[in-house]
């Protein structure tokens, strides 16, 4: 199901009191924290665009706000997964901090380039494919096999085109994802500071929330582990509305 906002132009949110277009010049004039204003502000009005995440990991980045940094720009391929500059920029912090996924990274970019567009498109073209099928099969008897082969060639399309679809929805990270954002992070065996770490958590990482326990949360990590982590070192992936897509 597309989430309606995500499709929200620049044009859009450039008319919402100027807040993209004035946030993007704060940006490139180096004054970060006004930008992140402008553009919380937008995000405040729910006003969501893959855009607007990816100028506000830009603004975290150079704030040195790493985490903040990969969260946003995780939240900006939510919005749209084909967005190269974000995919670099997360690629870059990755590589600088090593942060971890309690669900690979890899398993989401399986369909980058299998977009809405792409999938929509195939599938008209199947059912065209059909169509014509089927028409020739009422106007004319002849050229039976080439009618058959159209068809054939249709409702393979149609296959593919389905279970593209459907993989893309099983391939969106679990709803309870949540983002390491603050330093100095570590998973441990009980909810207490003094317990002993199970792992430790660089900025950026995503863990699974299972459930809260006042300042704690116990979280799924990577290869089935399970620990306590502070609940203010955390902040879910995607807070605003249960739906998206690319």
């Amino acid at each position: 199901m597309l989430y309606s906002s995500a499709n929200q132009s620049i044009a859009d949110l450039a008319n919402s009191e100027d807040g993209f277009t004035r946030g993007t010049e704060f940006l490139n004039q180096g004054k970060y924290e006004k930008a992140l204003q402008s553009f919380t502000s937008l995000i405040n009005e729910e006003r969501f665009a893959p855009e607007l995440f990816l100028q506000m990991g830009n603004a975290h980045y150079r704030l040195e706000n790493i985490g903040s940094a990969a969260l946003s720009y995780r939240r900006a391929l939510l919005l749209k997964s084909s967005l190269l500059e974000a995919r670099q920029n997360l690629t870059l912090i990755k590589d600088k901090v090593g942060f971890i996924d309690t669900e690979p990274l890899d398993s989401h970019q399986i369909l980058i380039s299998f977009n809405e567009s792409f999938i929509t498109t195939l599938l008209a073209f199947s059912l065209w494919l059909i169509g014509i099928g089927i028409a020739l099969i009422i106007l004319k008897k002849q050229h039976k096999k080439s009618t058959l082969t159209l068809l054939f060639i249709g409702i393979l399309c149609t296959i593919f085109s389905v279970i593209l679809s459907r993989s893309k929805d099983s391939s969106r990270p679990d709803p309870r994802t949540n983002i390491v954002t603050k330093a100095n992070t570590s998973a441990l065996t009980s909810p207490a500071q003094s317990s002993s770490a199970i792992i430790t958590l660089p900025l950026g990482s995503s863990v699974i929330l299972i459930s809260k326990r006042d300042i704690w949360s116990y979280v799924k990590l990577p290869k089935e582990l399970h620990g306590w982590v502070r609940t203010e070192s955390l902040e879910p992936l995607w807070p605003y509305d249960p739906e998206f897509s690319d």
